[in-house]
């Protein structure tokens, strides 16, 4: 299980609010008009992302 940030939900055009949710620091964001990224590595798969982003763009995926 892993969780990715689906690019059709995702607006794109702000600082990815989640990212200051994630525990393990495992998102990351380019610049404010890209879309973020979930490090596998580093993600546990907690949620948090997934319940704090407005746009619900955040997903767990087999």
């Amino acid at each position: 299980m892993k969780i990715i940030v689906n690019k059709h939900k995702c607006p794109q055009n702000h600082r990815c609010p989640s990212i200051a949710v994630c525990p393990k620091e495992a998102i990351s964001q380019k610049d404010n008009f890209s879309l973020p990224v979930v490090d596998g590595e580093k993600c546990i798969v907690c949620g948090k992302c997934m319940r704090f982003c407005p746009k619900d763009a955040f997903e767990k995926v087999e």
